[in-house]
């Protein structure tokens, strides 16, 4: 005979012996049962009751098996519980027992549901751009396939991550760690389309090249900046004054590249030229050979010595030459 026949037969005994007494500890199981955790004890899935309450504490402490993964369930049948309860060691002569065919084992679970992911993926990306954008200049859409999560029973917590940062012109990737009561569930990964609208200064006019920029020349025009190339000017009082590198049509989006200083030193014209021996200013004529705004190097020639010499502009037909020790300061 063998051995798990051998131990039915024990059980079966015991349950006889013990029915004939309708005192002591008694253990029902009902036919579905749910459990939270990684492992069955007694406790959770029967009713005991006796008057022995150390034994009874003890019988509900008692592991039968693995637990199913939340929100999945299995069947354990009335030999394999008998099999583990008589494998745990306990005495089963001194306990009456009501266990049914088939037991069906729950994992019990909570669903967290797509759009409180979603949400935290909002609310992440509004709190990377930060307080100063205006709430209806960013434009978020969800762009993936809604998915929920389930997860064990207990206190659900969620941070959100950016791996990429946020991405105007492709998706940007958000990263949902889901955790319960501390412990780590599992990650979901959220594809969202952010647009940024801005205010960005655009040409109200043509603007041919080397032309100084004023008022009248520039406008403002709510803009997706993902549509744009980097560089877009949000204030345009940061180009007037300046001077236009070439030609720029109306509606044309002014940025960084377009624009420079204003030519304070042409070629050609005749400038003062200056510099430091020590402590003493030496003060020359010289011709400027080449076109210069300020702070700029360019190539002059001095009058007296008819030497080509680079200096630095700094203002209108006024240039520092670079002496060894000057060009060392700068």
């Amino acid at each position: 005979m063998s051995k798990k026949v051998c131990l039915l037969i024990l059980f079966q005994i015991c349950v006889l012996i013990t029915s004939a007494f309708a005192e002591g500890t008694r253990v029902v199981i009902d036919e579905q049962v749910r459990v939270n955790g990684a492992a069955i004890s007694l406790g959770q899935v029967a009713k005991i009751s006796g008057d022995d309450e150390k034994i009874n504490q003890e019988l509900r402490q008692l592991k039968i098996g693995d637990a199913p993964a939340p929100g999945s369930s299995f069947v354990l049948t009335k030999e394999i519980i008998t099999m583990r309860l008589a494998a745990a060691g306990i005495d089963l002569a001194s306990v009456m027992w009501s266990i049914p065919d088939r037991v069906t084992v729950i994992g019990d679970s909570q669903v967290i549901s797509a759009q409180t992911l979603i949400d935290k993926g909002i609310n992440a990306i509004r709190d990377q751009v930060g307080p100063n954008v205006k709430y209806d200049d960013l434009h978020i859409f969800y762009v993936g396939r809604e998915q929920e999560v389930t997860a064990p029973v207990g206190t659900v917590a969620l941070a959100a991550s950016l791996p990429y940062g946020i991405r105007y012109n492709t998706p940007t990737t958000i990263i949902i760690s889901v955790s319960v009561d501390g412990q780590a569930v599992t990650k979901v990964s959220l594809r969202f389309k952010v647009n940024l609208y801005r205010q960005v200064t655009v040409a109200a006019r043509q603007v041919n090249a080397r032309e100084i920029f004023t008022e009248d020349d520039l406008r403002y025009e709510r803009m997706d900046t993902g549509q744009i190339a980097a560089g877009f000017i949000t204030d345009k009082n940061k180009i007037l004054g300046l001077m236009a590198r070439r030609l720029i049509t109306p509606g044309m989006v002014i940025s960084d590249s377009m624009v420079n200083k204003p030519v304070i030193v042409k070629r050609g014209n005749m400038v003062t030229l200056t510099a430091f021996i020590g402590t003493i200013e030496v003060i020359t004529s010289g011709q400027a050979l080449q076109d210069g705004y300020e702070n700029q190097l360019i190539r002059v020639k001095n009058i007296s010595s008819n030497k080509i010499v680079f200096g630095k502009v700094i203002e209108e037909n006024k240039v520092q030459v670079l002496t060894y020790k000057s060009a060392s300061a700068s």
